[in-house]
């Protein structure tokens, strides 16, 4: 006879706190640690997740097969020791390469996955009605019910569906649906307990002021988070980078660039054991490009120069990419993809326009072009389009493009339908 939910809870309540004695907390941080790798994106977070071993242990729900499988793996007893149900009736759980989301919730973070491949490979303006797709249909199985998932594991779900939306908006430069969008999420990530993801959602609000010059908003946002002493430190270097660039914008050239330093060690090293999933592409590429942008608010182009290279490049070299033949599969744990490394190429772009180096853009104008038969991110066009009009604004005397650079900037503005003579908007203006 199967035990009731209730004299489950107790039982697994019993075992976590039998010796050596786990919190929640403990044991959540466990449980995902016992799953496989190319399984844990797929699991709760910790806050999410020791809400729902509560849930358990007070027999408002049990576990499903892929937690009693990591219980297993957790505290070496069967299944049936743990949850009194024989083997053959408690299936294990999958192998990755073979697993289907087995609840709702596993399913919207299957589909988070596939959409963050997406964006970093072909650029977020792509698959952006996908990703605000997808954040709907997680808000009406929440307002519905229909769905087969524990609530407080679907909420924090659907907040990091709602983060994705909200960056692809972003990056299709459609600003005020994006800082809608992820007000929404940073509402579902508080509902679940998800501290993490709602940080991340509070970095992206102070992402979009950057971006419309609302410096002050920024700097406030930033300074606000700063405030609590627990952040991992890649959360806190994110909001120290937020906090550099509004810095930076207001001209104040000392304090944003210390800024930049005080992460510079965490950037560079490995992830800490505190750090969220989240936080993978905050690297030393991710750091570079941010200290190129910093020097570009700040009017020193040539500065900025050999970070945008550096961070170009260290993308590359981590995930080679060559959009006329690409070499291999894109796969879900890889750091870099092309967006990011196409957004760092067109800021190096426009910062050898700026300073005239001909003979340096030609070369990165070639490979530009190449990334734009490839993704598409309406952000990274916005810049782009200032190094094209540069390229082709008529100057008299020796100081001028080549030809072929000349043609290989008509050749992008065709494509994407750009009047040459248009006016566009340089994103570093001040």
């Amino acid at each position: 006879m199967t035990p009731d939910k209730k004299a489950i809870g107790a039982r697994l309540r019993e075992i976590r706190e039998a010796p050596p004695y786990w919190s929640r907390s403990e044991l959540a941080r466990l449980l995902r640690a016992a799953a496989d790798p190319r399984d844990r994106p797929g699991l709760p977070h910790v806050g999410p997740l020791t809400e729902m071993i509560k849930h358990w242990e007070t027999g408002k729900r049990t576990p499903s097969r892929r937690y009693r499988a990591l219980y297993a793996r957790v505290t070496g007893l069967t299944q049936a020791e743990l949850f009194g149900v024989p083997i053959s009736q408690a299936p294990a759980l999958p192998a990755a390469d073979s697993a289907s989301p087995n609840d709702y919730a596993a399913l919207v973070r299957d589909t988070n996955r596939h959409l963050i491949v997406l964006d970093s490979r072909f650029g977020g303006t792509s698959v952006a009605a996908l990703a605000v797709q997808a954040f709907t249909s997680a808000k009406t199985a929440l307002a519905t019910g229909r769905h087969d998932a524990d609530e407080r594991d679907l909420l924090a779900a659907a907040g990091e569906t709602g983060e994705i939306a909200a960056w692809t908006l972003y990056d299709a430069n459609r600003l005020a649906e994006s800082r809608a969008t992820a007000h929404e999420a940073m509402l579902l990530s508080r509902l679940a307990g998800d501290r993490s993801m709602e940080l991340f959602e509070l970095s992206h609000l102070a992402l979009i002021d950057v971006k419309q010059r609302h410096g002050r908003e920024a700097l406030r946002i930033a300074e606000h988070a700063i405030e609590d002493v627990t952040l991992a430190p890649r959360v806190k270097a994110l909001f120290n980078i937020r906090a550099a660039r509004s810095l930076a914008q207001a001209g104040d050239r000392a304090r944003s660039l210390d800024r930049l330093e005080r992460v510079a060690s965490v950037l560079q090293d490995s992830m800490h054991s505190r750090d969220p999933a989240w936080s993978w592409w905050l690297d030393a590429s991710e750091l570079a490009v941010q200290r190129g942008l910093v020097y570009a608010e700040l009017g020193d182009h040539k500065a900025a120069m050999p970070y945008f290279d550096e961070a170009a490049h260290g993308r590359l070299r981590q995930d080679p990419y060559s959009p006329r033949s690409q070499a291999g599969p894109v796969t879900a744990h890889g750091q870099q993809w092309g967006r990011a490394a196409y957004n760092d190429l067109v800021h190096l772009f426009v910062a050898l326009t700026k300073a005239s180096a001909w003979m340096d853009a030609e070369a990165v104008a070639t490979t530009v072009t190449d990334f734009t038969r490839e993704v598409v991110s309406a952000q990274t066009e916005v810049t782009l389009h200032v190094a094209v009009r540069t390229v082709l604004r008529p100057r008299g005397g020796s100081d001028r493009p080549s030809s072929t650079l000349a043609d290989l900037a008509k050749e992008i503005a065709e494509a994407r339908g750009w009047s040459i003579g248009g006016a566009g908007v340089d994103p570093w203006a001040g």
